[in-house]
């Protein structure tokens, strides 16, 4: 069966005949349509005998204090000798605590990263990188800033010396292209085509 009559069959037992329709389709639709509708069984919204086995099963799998049992600190003493200690449970539980937070430490940076800094260098994304380095250095050099533009491999760069403090006006040239102003003044920019998957 080929797409286009799957979809012609799935149309007419939907009861949308297109291009004459599925004859196949129309008849299994009456079919169903034919069946009488089955009442669910009625459940009660409280059923007491339920609960009740719900319960005694949960005892039995001593999810759940016995009935007639003693008392909580009397209960404690004996649960401390059946399973492990309370020092030992809580440092387990720390330790997974760790480990779940440095697992999400190191694996929080999202795979799709368009903008982003290593070892001082911002790199950027785009489809036009040497567009957009002529346009960073010349956006820099109209804010005061010499800026020198780079290739190198598959990448294009600009380097500049930022004078500190950081002028306004040049703030605002880096905010525009989302570059995070450098502590030390060296601004390193690289810029690269997306990669083709």
């Amino acid at each position: 069966m080929s797409e286009d009559d799957l979809d012609v069959w799935l149309e007419a037992l939907g009861g949308r005949d297109r291009d004459g329709g599925s004859e196949e389709g129309r008849a299994l639709r009456a079919q169903i349509r034919a069946q009488p509708a089955e009442m669910g069984a009625a459940v009660a919204e409280i059923d007491s005998a339920r609960e009740a086995q719900l319960i005694a099963r949960a005892r039995a799998a001593d999810l759940l204090p016995c009935e007639n049992s003693s008392p909580p600190q009397a209960r404690a003493g004996t649960r401390k000798r059946r399973g492990m200690p309370r020092a030992l449970l809580t440092a387990a539980a720390l330790a997974g605590i760790a480990i779940g937070v440095a697992s999400l430490w190191y694996t929080r940076a999202p795979t799709g990263t368009f903008r982003g800094a290593a070892n001082g260098v911002v790199e950027l994304e785009t489809p036009d990188p040497r567009g957009l380095k002529l346009r960073l250095i010349r956006e820099l050099k109209d804010a005061g800033v010499s800026a020198n533009g780079y290739e190198r491999l598959d990448r294009v760069g600009v380097d500049a010396d930022l004078p500190i403090p950081v002028a306004p006006n040049v703030r605002r040239v880096l905010e525009r292209h989302h570059i995070p102003v450098p502590d030390d003044g060296a601004l390193v920019v690289e810029m690269h085509a997306p990669e083709i998957r």
